[in-house]
């Protein structure tokens, strides 16, 4: 549970702290690069082995609206 609560800290804070455009990024991460590397090696540890990563690709345009933001006035609705 705690290590679930930083990554979602991370990942929108890597979308500059906007978390309503967070969860999907959240998701993929967790489940792609987290949970299956558990489930694929015993020996993973997600706090030793794991940095996120967020590049503009895998971004949504909102997404990347909300990471490259300095206020939420920059965010066009």
């Amino acid at each position: 549970d705690a290590y679930v609560e930083t990554l979602a800290r991370a990942v929108a804070g890597g979308l500059g702290g906007k978390v309503g455009v967070a969860p999907r990024l959240f998701l993929k991460k967790l489940v792609a690069d987290v949970l299956d590397r558990v489930d694929l090696h015993a020996d993973f540890d997600p706090r030793r082995h794991y940095s996120l990563t967020l590049s503009e690709t895998e971004m949504s345009a909102a997404e990347r609206a909300a990471a490259n933001a300095d206020s939420v006035d920059d965010i066009a609705l």
